[in-house]
């Protein structure tokens, strides 16, 4: 027997099928448990449910577990239901995200001998995946050959972006993957019937549907003569083109860029410059090509001048801190609303509203402030006092005329953005970095990347901004002070994204003083 038999998962001696569905909120797991006991009752089946709650919307998974008995042989042999799942007493797992597949492997409900594996392969980060400081990224592809190994069938596809293309819900994707698998004795129509039933989105939800089971068959069709291949970055050649400015000053950036920069750094340079323009104007575009420029001759080219590359990624990201002002930019963007609709799956022309969470400290608000105001606002209690009653947070409805025209007026006041206390505060540290790199850079190349690298540190806003940008002054100032090697830069650097108490930094900090 085939390791995809449709049949597979069917015990030979009556006994419960248990199936065990994680899906993140919003994903309709709970749909998706319904429709799956609506077709074992239509089918003459018994079945028992229970689920374990994860935080709502897209920040923890919900736990569906079910099993299923044929109704026809309860009576010559009641069967005991669990309410919860029970590792090696899965038959069949349902993930709706790879990382969640990860989960269940983890937790020890995919067996060899028992398990089909059903998951989509998109990805859809995590709270701990996010607020990581440093990359805390699940890798997909150790997932995949993991449940190629461990489960019995393994049937993975991208059934988000079916759900996507039939402007339907992962759910329906999720059913048809189920049916297209034959690990359950259902037919397909008793599974279109079901989705027929419940009279909403029905056509789209089909289509999905029958989409997620066309591929489920076919993976299941070819999956023992087709290897399954990984990506692998090193197999990926491809050149990358500038393309052609839209106006006389874009082009000018660009022609700057080609003339000026060595090639193997234009792609990452062209993107820092895409940033840098829409955070700012041309002048900042210029800004940034400038400092780059500093770097050109003390780079030796090792590594494909991984100096500059690194420089200019970094540098990008800081130069392009976000301030007040450049969150009520990127809020009421035309993009980012079509984004939203698309999300809440609105129809074309259906009105929505969209409230935002805002959270401005008084630093946040001097920040915004001309130098010399701002500097004179942070040094008084009175200004402190009063700034203090429109700080911490706030939900706003940026769809109401009063708020988002007060949102396109902060987003105005970026044209005055190089006189505030905020850019000469940022921008200060950017120099001292810049600085310290080029000064090292004359006696150490390899230190001096090293140092460059610590850009990365810096990251977030507020409180996590403010901690994360002194810990590289830190660095900065200790390498002014004395001869640091590349393994104390790499330690600090290493201890700087280790958590966001700060004590590994210090202790790390001290000893290296």
């Amino acid at each position: 027997m085939s390791k995809n038999d449709n049949q597979s998962n069917i015990p030979s001696k009556p006994r419960t099928i248990n199936i065990v569905t994680a899906a993140l909120g919003g994903e309709g797991g709970g749909v998706f448990t319904s429709w799956l006991i609506d077709v074992a009752e239509a089918n003459g089946w018994m079945s028992q449910t229970t689920s374990l709650a994860g935080v709502a919307q897209r920040t923890g998974a919900t736990i569906y577990y079910i099993e299923l008995f044929p109704r026809d042989q309860a009576s010559k042999q009641q069967p005991v239901m669990s309410l919860f799942p029970a590792q090696g007493d899965i038959d069949i797992a349902v993930s709706s995200e790879i990382a969640e597949a990860g989960r269940m492997l983890q937790r020890g409900f995919i067996t060899p001998e028992r398990t089909t594996l059903i998951s989509s392969t998109h990805r859809v980060f995590g709270i701990t995946e996010k607020a990581d400081l440093g990359d805390g990224v699940i890798n997909s592809d150790e997932i995949l050959k993991l449940g190629e190994k461990y489960s019995k069938s393994f049937v993975r596809f991208d059934m988000q972006d079916l759900a996507k293309r039939n402007n339907s819900v992962i759910s329906s994707g999720l059913l048809g993957a189920l049916a297209g698998s034959g690990a359950l004795p259902f037919t397909k129509e008793s599974y279109e019937q079901v989705i027929r039933n419940t009279g909403k989105a029905v056509e789209t939800n089909l289509a999905c549907f029958n989409a997620s089971y066309n591929s489920a068959i076919a993976l299941s069709a070819n999956e023992e003569d087709v290897k399954v291949e990984y990506f692998d970055p090193a197999k990926v050649s491809k050149e990358f083109i500038l393309p052609r400015g839209t106006t006389i000053q874009g082009q000018a950036l660009l022609d700057r860029l080609v003339f000026k920069l060595p090639k193997s750094v234009h792609e990452i340079a062209y993107q820092g410059l895409k940033k840098t323009l829409d955070y700012q104007d041309y002048r900042y575009a210029e800004q940034y090509l400038d400092e780059l420029e500093r770097f050109i001759a003390l780079d030796t080219g090792a590594n494909d001048y991984e100096l500059l590359q690194t420089l200019a990624r970094y540098l990008a990201l800081w130069m392009c801190f976000e301030d007040i002002s450049r969150v009520a930019q990127l809020k009421i963007r035309d993009s980012r609303m079509d984004e939203i609709r698309e999300e809440v799956k609105a129809m074309p022309g259906q009105i929505f509203h969209v409230t935002e969470f805002f959270k401005p400290r008084v630093e946040e608000m001097c920040a915004m402030l001309p130098a010399s105001i701002g500097s004179w606002a942070l040094d008084s209690k009175f200004c402190r006092a009063t700034l203090n009653l429109f700080s911490g947070g706030k939900k706003l409805r940026t769809n109401s005329l009063p708020i988002y025209f007060s949102l396109r007026f902060l987003s105005f006041l970026r044209k005055f953005r190089r006189s505030t206390l905020g850019y000469q505060h940022e921008y200060g540290m950017i120099s001292s970095w810049l600085s310290a790199i080029e000064t090292v850079a004359k006696e150490n190349p390899a230190t001096a990347l090293e140092l460059a690298r610590c850009g990365r540190i810096v990251k977030g806003y507020g409180d996590t901004r403010a901690r994360t940008s002194t810990q590289l002054m830190s660095i900065v100032s200790l390498s002014k002070t004395q001869t640091l090697d590349n393994s104390v830069i790499s330690e600090l650097h290493r201890a700087a994204l280790s958590g966001d108490d700060n004590r590994e930094f210090e202790t790390v900090l001290k000893a290296s003083a």
